[in-house]
């Protein structure tokens, strides 16, 4: 069983609200499973059992634990280190108050209990525990009492190191966590849905979206360059670049022919427009283009590029020479039949069905498992990440872990959404995501923006409006999940 990490975990639980089962109810079945498996090993009749409960959703879990502790006949008292944060938990903490259940501060003080239940910190600290926990930690040691501890010992950190509970029993949700192999530890699940793990929900967003810090300078959260358009299609790469800087980033860099450069430089004042020479990006025009790619963290090349044979050589010739990630898009993945792997940069290709047989030589079954198969082969074979687009995107990691994402409807067949969703990506990278959780994120907010215009005007909504709305879906996406 793998695995997971604190992110990893946030993710899990706020993905399985997206798909139906609200963290309260996670909570409920959390907090039961350590009073089952409590008294599966101890006799709880008329013992004294202490829970000991922090802020967070573990606290929670250990509120829901005090309350079918009490019903089995344990003399149950709790105390609080903080009050709780989390809806869910203020709620639990309610329904443990009504009971009748003793609920008191918690200080520094000798525990005298049979039972001790550590519900204080959960998954996700860093380095070594800070005051007042690591007092309370050393005094739960010295402690004589049966010691149980909800999800991890209060003081693992997230690399499974850290002065912690000294637990008879951990009972952990859903799968191992670092550091558990050193104490007895059941895993037990709780009701998350399994496309909590499979599919792309808001809680991939929420925990791989960087953190805002106040003290921030202009670029600190990244620099985009898009090269794209050609005589035939100049709005390409300016879509792209409004969803670039619609979902974060600080800089958009937009490279552009010398016959697109007036109107793409007269577009907007927010871009920073250069051009090279002619009617086509081609090999002539890398030496224009090297300038840029120091002082960027992420360059997206293809929108609207072109499909002739000098821009295919370009295409190649400049992927060679990156080491910055890059998203390859539209007519800039036609030029890479037979000529991946490319060492150099950390590539993520985003083709629909079409332009993966021209990238491949190799047809997509119909059947979505088959197609699943079909896409990890080709991501771990190319070392690549493939978003490949549909009415299911399925996108695959270089090593071939794949996630599948199913927001979006049909109205995003209009043309322009695949650069709006090629823009996205770029922006995620430069803002410090890796490129598989920036392509899945992505995919997310790209269809989770189409569904918010889907409501709001049917089907007939425009590239240029989702490359609008993107702020307002994220915005939208942590206020509703983006809770503890």
């Amino acid at each position: 069983m793998k695995v997971l990490t604190a992110k990893e975990l946030k993710a899990l639980d706020i993905n399985s609200t997206w798909f139906g089962v609200p963290v309260e109810e996670l909570m409920e079945n959390a907090g039961r499973a350590v009073a089952e498996e409590l008294a599966e090993r101890v006799e709880l009749v008329g013992k004294r059992v202490l829970v000991l409960c922090g802020s967070g959703n573990n606290g929670g879990d250990g509120f829901v634990a005090a309350r079918y502790l009490a019903e089995r006949g344990a003399r149950v008292s709790v105390m609080l280190a903080r009050e709780p944060r989390s809806s869910a938990a203020k709620r639990n903490l309610a329904k443990l108050r009504k009971l009748g259940v003793k609920v008191k501060r918690l200080r520094k003080q000798r525990f005298d209990a049979d039972i001790i239940v550590d519900a204080l910190l959960g998954t996700g600290i860093k380095g070594e525990v800070r005051e007042p926990y690591r007092s309370i930690i050393e005094e739960i040691n010295r402690s004589s009492a049966f010691k149980v501890s909800v999800d991890v010992p209060s003081g693992l950190n997230e690399a499974g190191e850290g002065n912690c509970v000294a637990a008879d029993l951990v009972v952990t949700f859903h799968a191992p966590k670092p550091g558990l192999e050193r104490f007895p530890t059941i895993v037990v699940d709780i009701g998350i849905p399994p496309k909590a793990s499979r599919y792309v929900g808001a809680g991939d967003v929420v925990v791989n979206l960087p953190e805002r810090r106040r003290e921030t300078h202009k670029g600190d959260y990244g620099r985009v360059l898009i090269i794209g358009g050609s005589l035939e299609y100049h709005g390409a790469p300016l879509l792209s670049a409004l969803a670039a800087l619609n979902s974060g980033v600080d800089i958009v860099y937009l490279a552009v022919p010398e016959v697109n450069f007036e109107a793409t430089r007269g577009f907007s004042p927010e871009f920073i427009v250069r051009k090279y020479g002619g009617e086509y990006f081609s090999t002539e025009a890398l030496s224009e283009i090297e300038a840029i790619l120091a002082g960027v963290d992420c360059v997206l090349i293809g929108p609207g590029l072109g499909v002739r044979e000098e821009t295919a050589r370009g295409v190649v010739e400049l992927l060679k020479r990156c080491s910055k990630p890059c998203v390859v898009d539209a007519d800039a993945l036609k030029a890479l039949w037979d000529k991946l792997p490319i060492k150099g940069s950390e590539l993520v290709l985003t083709p629909h069905a079409g332009e993966f047989y021209a990238l491949t030589g190799e047809r997509l079954p119909q059947e979505l498992e088959e197609r699943v198969e079909v896409v990890r082969k080709w991501s771990t074979q190319l070392k690549s990440v493939i978003l490949l687009k549909g009415s299911v995107d399925i996108i695959s990691s270089s090593e071939g872990e794949v996630k599948l994402n199913e927001t979006g409807n049909p109205g995003m067949t209009v043309g322009g959404t695949g650069d709006v969703l090629a823009g996205l990506i770029a922006s995620l990278i430069a803002q410090g995501m890796s490129a598989f959780p920036a392509a899945c994120s992505a995919a997310f907010i790209n269809g989770y923006t189409g569904d918010m215009l889907l409501e709001e005007k049917g089907y007939a909504f425009t590239a240029g409006e989702v490359a609008a709305t993107i702020p307002y879906a994220i915005k939208d996406i942590f206020e509703r999940f983006g809770e503890g």
